[in-house]
């Protein structure tokens, strides 16, 4: 059992998700206010509750990417290494877009002392307002909650991994670490990234056919070269 799971494939695939906190180095440098910021706040936004309850499945997200994705690495390569590919693709295509577009979102002031309000307090104190276009936390959270959709798992499973991505999806505009644009973006983000990945794949199908036509065509030539 130890022996198949400590194979040299596994611990490239494992290895593999360190690219993850790697990049994530850019964002701590990219995570302070500009010249310029920009508000993407509409009435919606302003009109949203504040609900801390939502601050465990925020917080529940660091766990769910991980687990999620150590799923797909096991049950099917092929798909773990694609999202990771689109995972990695999306945060650097975010980083370029903080860059050039740097917003920011108000915080409420959180008074009280009980766990919850210590946990969002804590969330404000360790990631500043700064660089929530598109939203990393949806990016992330969407890109491996559509990988395990188009996965051949179980339904019940499909169905766990949808609700609890939509609670953290929710948790970041409900405890107001972003704005529905912020979703929005993060969502069109990985929807164009798997859209150059299907355009990719039927690409690289077509170049396969071509040269499979073109060995076919000089086999037959050849053939008939023999004969006559």
């Amino acid at each position: 059992m130890m022996k198949t799971l400590f194979t040299k494939s596994n611990l490239i695939a494992l290895a593999s998700i360190l690219s993850i906190p790697l990049l994530g180095l850019i964002y701590q440098y990219l995570n302070h206010p500009q010249e310029k910021v920009y508000s993407l706040v509409t009435s919606f936004d302003q009109q949203t509750p504040l609900l801390k309850i939502f601050v465990i499945p925020y917080m529940f997200w660091y766990a769910f990417v991980f687990i999620t994705l150590l799923y797909l690495m096991f049950k099917n390569r092929k798909v773990y290494y694609e999202t990771l590919l689109q995972y990695n693709l999306g945060l650097l295509i975010c980083y370029s877009i903080y860059i050039i577009y740097q917003t920011h979102v108000p915080r409420p002031v959180v008074e009280r002392n009980d766990f919850l309000s210590q946990m969002l307090q804590w969330i404000y104190q360790s990631d500043a307002p700064y660089n929530c276009f598109p939203s990393i936390h949806v990016l992330t959270t969407y890109v491996v909650m559509r990988a395990v959709l188009k996965t051949d798992v179980s339904r019940m499973m499909k169905s766990l991994i949808a609700v609890m991505a939509v609670l953290i999806i929710a948790s970041t505009v409900f405890i107001r670490q972003h704005v529905i644009l912020d979703i929005v973006g993060a969502v069109l983000v990985v929807e164009g990234l798997m859209v150059a990945t299907l355009l990719v794949k039927q690409s690289r199908r077509r170049e396969v056919f071509v040269a499979d036509q073109r060995m076919a065509d000089t086999s037959t030539f050849k053939t008939l070269k023999r004969g006559a």
